[in-house]
């Protein structure tokens, strides 16, 4: 502020030099800056007037009594807002926060020469800015409706209105949206520019009449409307009360949210949607579904044979269905499917209510009884149990017979099943038993009981017979006989039969025994040797029963003595005789092919067929012999359809094989297969085996028809191959390199001269080059072979002539080589440090 009147003091006093200048020349007078007569300046804003005196030829202080008056005649003193004196000749009125009102004509007088009154006057209008009332920004028409569009300018003076829409003058702004240009004192234009928006009231377009939701569970209901945002939503509840605010909904925008459906929470709802032009509400109706609840489902005792009613009742929303389904089975129980069975259904208030009825109990009808209860809220399903009591059933028992033997003490077990358990007692011979008596260990006693009998005792006592064992329950009483029984060694065998015989195997079939002592027989023992053999040395054989029975490496024509006993838990029974006099050498068994009949090949046109080594029957097989041709099938099976391939096997491992190669695809072959040894050839054995379709090499050929090499025989080849080339390449190192170990060799046994070492690196360098010019300096560079680039020309080293030493150019070369005496040989490069030439 004090800066603003600083500069508006510089102007008046530039003003007011130039009116002094001017009254030079006139008469003396008042003159008001700035010079209008009519001043309008801003209410709230600084603002200052000049009064000056002006006279022609005047002295310094001629203008006396300077005074400025206000609109209401009085004076205004001086001060700040007031007057202040500048010089001897100028007054200045300022103003710092002016009203309106202080708007009017002010007066400025003063006396010149002390004689003469002067003044001058000036109308002064403080006005007010142009403000807007009640004139929005955004102002909102509602579409198809009659709106308005609201700006009321305020100023002093009063300002005047002018609307356009799109920057054209339009008479009728009520109907459109408009800019105003406000003129103030035809000077000023002050613009206003609202912006009307066209609103579409709110229409609900997405709620159904009714929503569906179920007890216990959070649902939520969707609320779609149309119209011009912002849309604002409102949900009540039956009661009307805002749901906004109620503990346990939430609103969210067009979302209801009800966090646990309560069972009574079902009614009449309502949405209401609003926006600046409107509002629109709907009503829907909200139904609860309650889960099924089953309330009574009771356990039953009851006893066998008796009438068992068992009752579920169940709740919810709506009413549920109700069935009845027995443990381990997914199936209900229907009305009828069992004469014993009746289901009753009944409606009692809001429960259902299923009776299930059984007559005649049986042991079987016990057990656990599932009630379900279906709605369309869901399902509930509860247990309930049926007991079936009844008297002791002794079919548990695990045997009625009991042997023992010798020393060991028999066990008798009884199991009574009852409902309620059983107490057990036990009686020998009709007699009770005594838990003191020192024959018996009673254990158990409730539903399973065990009886231990010492057999060692039998010959004190009477322990063999007859035992029962009783047991009884609420509901009756049962017993069941258990006899104990002595148990021996089996006894004879029957017969031996020598079923099967070759030249050395014999496979037996054994008659047992017709006492097996009262237990089953568990092995066969044999002993057997040669006829002419002692005793001791009999070899000793054990077969489990029903297994086969068979001997193998005999001597052909010997004469064997066997015998042969039973044996079970408690012993072996007594033996049984047979010699029998081996049949002479005679040719192998037949081989036993691996391979199934009619089996396909994996390949068109090869084969591999397996078989197992025969019994030779006393003399080593020498060879197989491999037999196939094409086969077809017939009205009276295979015929043979061209020239049967043989092959000899003479080498083989555990399991022979061979590989038919050379076939026709999708074609049947008859494979036989004979084994020989020097007495001659066995029975054939044979396969019929058919290949695969497909394509196959030209001329029905496999590869693997060609002799073949086995895998030994290939290293070999390799190695012999690789070491002949070391030779090559060592002879070839001898010759043109002096190295290698030939080279090596031919040093250690024959040894070389001095001479022959000249200008080279012992068993190592070799010379690049050689040249006896230059005064006969020796520029040969010696350098060691370490690679195959690093050796010299093969002509230069056969170019190469060693002199002897009474010739050589280089004296110095030749005193070094003298230093050890004539007959001293250069050290090995293994023995010593190379020797290398001086170099001139």
């Amino acid at each position: 502020m004090a800066s603003l009147l600083k500069r508006m003091d510089f102007l008046l006093l530039i003003l007011t030099a130039c009116q002094i200048f001017l009254a030079k020349c006139e008469e003396p007078r008042l003159v008001i800056s700035p010079p209008q007569s009519n001043l309008y300046a801003p209410a709230g804003k600084p603002f200052g007037l000049m009064c000056k005196g002006e006279a022609q030829d005047a002295e310094d202080g001629a203008f006396t009594n300077m005074e400025w008056i206000n609109p209401r005649g009085e004076i205004i003193p001086e001060g700040t807002p007031g007057v202040k004196e500048y010089g001897l000749d100028s007054l200045k009125l300022s103003f710092v926060n002016p009203k309106a009102d202080d708007s009017g004509s002010y007066k400025c007088t003063a006396l010149y020469g002390n004689t003469k009154t002067l003044e001058v006057n000036t109308n002064l209008t403080f006005y007010d800015d142009i403000k807007f009332e009640n004139c929005e920004a955004i102002q909102n028409l509602i579409v198809g409706k009659k709106g308005f569009i609201s700006c009321r300018p305020v100023g002093n003076p009063q300002p005047s209105i002018n609307w356009e829409k799109n920057k054209q003058r339009d008479s009728t702004p009520s109907k459109h949206s408009c800019r105003q240009l406000v003129p103030i004192n035809k000077r000023k234009h002050i613009p206003k520019n609202p912006s009307p928006i066209v609103l579409t009231p709110p229409r609900i377009i997405e709620l159904p009449e009714e929503f569906v939701a179920i007890q216990g569970e959070e649902y939520t209901i969707t609320c779609g409307a149309d119209g011009s945002e912002p849309l604002t939503y409102s949900w009540f509840d039956p009661q009307l009360r805002d749901l906004s605010a109620v503990e346990g909904f939430k609103v969210q925008a067009g979302l209801l949210t009800i966090y646990r459906v309560e069972r009574n929470a079902g009614g009449e709802y309502k949405c209401k949607v609003s926006n600046p032009a409107g509002e629109d509400e709907a009503i829907f109706r909200l139904e609860v579904q309650v889960r099924p609840n089953i309330v009574q489902l009771e356990n039953l005792t009851r006893e066998e044979n008796s009438i068992a009613e068992l009752e579920c009742k169940a709740e919810g929303v709506p009413r549920p269905v109700l069935s009845i389904r027995k443990d381990n089975s997914f199936q209900p129980l229907q009305d009828g499917q069992d004469e014993r069975i009746v289901l009753e259904e009944v409606e009692e208030g809001e429960f259902s209510i299923l009776r299930l009825r059984i007559s005649s109990l049986k042991r079987s009808d016990d057990g656990l009884y599932f009630c379900k209860a279906s709605n369309a809220a869901g399902d509930s399903e509860k247990a309930g149990h049926i007991e079936v009591q009844f008297k002791p059933d002794m079919n548990l028992t695990p045997t009625t017979t009991v042997k023992a033997w010798s020393a060991n003490p028999a066990n008798l077990s009884c199991v009574a099943e009852a409902n309620p358990n059983a107490t057990l007692t036990w009686k020998f011979q009709n007699e009770l038993i005594d838990p003191s008596d020192e024959r018996y260990k009673i254990y158990g006693g409730v539903s399973y009981g065990s009886l231990l009998v010492h057999t060692d005792k039998k010959t004190q006592f009477e322990i063999f017979g007859m035992y029962t064992c009783e047991a009884k329950n609420a509901i009756g009483d049962n017993s069941i006989n258990i006899y104990l029984e002595e148990a021996t060694e089996p006894g004879q065998v029957t017969q031996i039969v020598f079923d099967k015989v070759t030249s050395t195997t014999i496979t037996f079939r054994l008659m047992g025994p017709g006492n097996t002592g009262g237990l089953p027989i568990t092995h066969y023992i044999m002993k057997y040797r040669n006829a002419n053999d002692p005793e001791q040395n009999s070899v000793l054989v054990e077969w489990a029963k029903d297994t086969p029975y068979i001997l193998s490496d005999l001597k052909p024509r010997a004469k064997y003595h066997f015998s042969v006993a039973a044996r079970n838990v408690v012993g072996d029974g007594p033996w049984k005789n047979a010699d029998y006099i081996m049949p002479e050498e005679t040719v192998p068994e037949p081989p036993t092919i691996i391979t199934e009949q009619e089996t396909i090949s994996n390949f068109p046109d090869r084969f591999e067929v397996r078989w197992e080594v025969p019994n030779d029957n006393g003399e080593p097989i020498t060879q197989f012999e491999v037999r196939y041709f094409k086969v077809e099938r017939g009205i009276n099976g295979w015929s043979q359809k061209d020239k049967a391939i043989e092959r000899i096997i003479r080498s083989w491992e555990s399991n022979p094989s061979y590989e038919l190669v050379g076939l026709y695809p999708d074609t049947y072959y008859k494979i036989e297969i004979r084994a020989t040894n020097k007495i001659g050839n066995s029975l054939p054995e044979s396969v019929v085996i058919r290949t695969r379709a497909g394509e196959v090499n030209d001329g029905h050929t496999s590869m693997l028809d060609e002799p073949t090499v086995s895998l030994p025989v290939i290293i070999a080849i390799v190695l012999v191959a690789l070491f002949v080339v070391l030779v090559i390449l060592d002879i070839t190192c001898f010759f043109r390199f002096h190295c290698g170990l030939l080279y090596l060799l031919r040093y250690r046994t024959c040894g070389r001269s001095s001479e022959k070492m000249q200008g080279v690196e012992e068993g190592r360098a070799c010379v690049k080059e050689v040249s006896t010019a230059n005064n006969g300096k020796i520029k040969s560079e010696l350098r060691s072979p370490s690679s195959p680039d690093q050796l010299p020309p093969p002509d230069k080293l056969s170019n190469y002539e060693e002199k002897p030493k009474h010739e050589v150019d280089n004296l110095a070369f030749d005193k070094g080589n003298q230093r050890n005496g004539d007959d001293a040989r250069p050290k090995y490069p293994y023995e010593d440090a190379p020797m290398l030439p001086m170099r001139g």
